[in-house]
């Protein structure tokens, strides 16, 4: 049974160095699904490890999992992705993804 798309909940913007939680949940599917995080591309493997939770009603389940993500300097404009996937075939796979966009030092001030 094909998933909703993964809904992906996320800040606009994100504060350099502070912890910040998105979380991805994945639901409406069978049979349980894989839901994982990368950075940039799913391509390059560079998985980020999130707590994953989840749920079974009638055979039709929902997993979310929740990404602790404090950005560097470096990490403003990177593309953060959530992607879900089952492994019958054939395979199924849905992706949702944020861009990292760091405040501006102005806001860091007002805002710390």
């Amino acid at each position: 049974m094909r998933p909703y798309e993964p809904k992906l909940t996320s800040p606009t913007v994100f504060i350099q160095g502070k912890p910040t939680k998105l979380r991805c949940l994945s639901e409406g599917g069978h049979p349980e699904p894989s839901v994982d995080w990368y950075r940039n591309t799913v391509s390059s493997g560079t998985r980020l490890a999130g707590v994953i939770s989840g749920y079974s009603f009638s055979g039709v389940y929902g997993v979310t999992n929740t990404l602790t993500f404090a950005p560097t300097s470096a990490d403003d404009g990177i593309q953060l992705i959530c992607q879900s996937s089952y492994s019958d075939e054939p395979r199924l796979i849905e992706e949702a993804h944020t861009v990292i966009r760091l405040a501006s030092e102005f806001l860091d001030d007002i805002f710390l």
